[in-house]
């Protein structure tokens, strides 16, 4: 093989060993985190596009108030049609809730989670004024995806 191929195929090798380990970097962690590892380990937060955190934070509290079944701050953080949906919703699953994404655009971030038992995918929509200024009702939808 001559030299210049031999140089070329090198170099194409060395990108292809390159793009593939960029891979990693640009895709970010796994979304769904596996529940066997231990509560010690360094938890990566699931990907985003540069949302609010002010956001994404008020919508980790209401799903931790939903989980634990406290009724009073799940009122505060929702409007009354997303604390309805939330209550039809309940199944006894509801603390095996993982964030998964979120992503912001035009004033409102919108942030996934999943259910490490039944799979189900519930969304919720967020006014991000609203929960910078940790008001009431930020969380103005939810939609549930099984």
């Amino acid at each position: 093989m001559p030299a210049t191929i031999r140089s070329q195929v090198a170099t194409w090798g060395l990108a292809a060993i390159a793009g593939v380990a960029s891979l990693g970097t640009v895709a970010g962690p796994a979304s769904a985190s596996d529940d066997s590892a231990p509560a010690s380990s360094a938890a990566q937060a699931p990907q985003s596009s540069g949302h609010p955190k002010s956001a994404v934070e008020y919508a980790d509290r209401l799903i931790t108030a939903y989980g634990i079944g406290d009724a009073v701050v799940v009122d505060q953080l929702a409007t009354k049609n997303v604390v309805a949906a939330l209550a039809e919703h309940n199944d006894g699953h509801a603390n095996r809730w993982h964030r998964t994404s979120a992503d912001s655009g035009k004033g409102y971030i919108w942030v996934s989670y999943t259910n490490l038992d039944t799979h189900d995918v519930m969304n919720l929509t967020v006014r991000n004024a609203i929960a910078a200024d940790k008001g009431g009702d930020a969380v103005r939808e939810v939609e549930f995806v099984s």
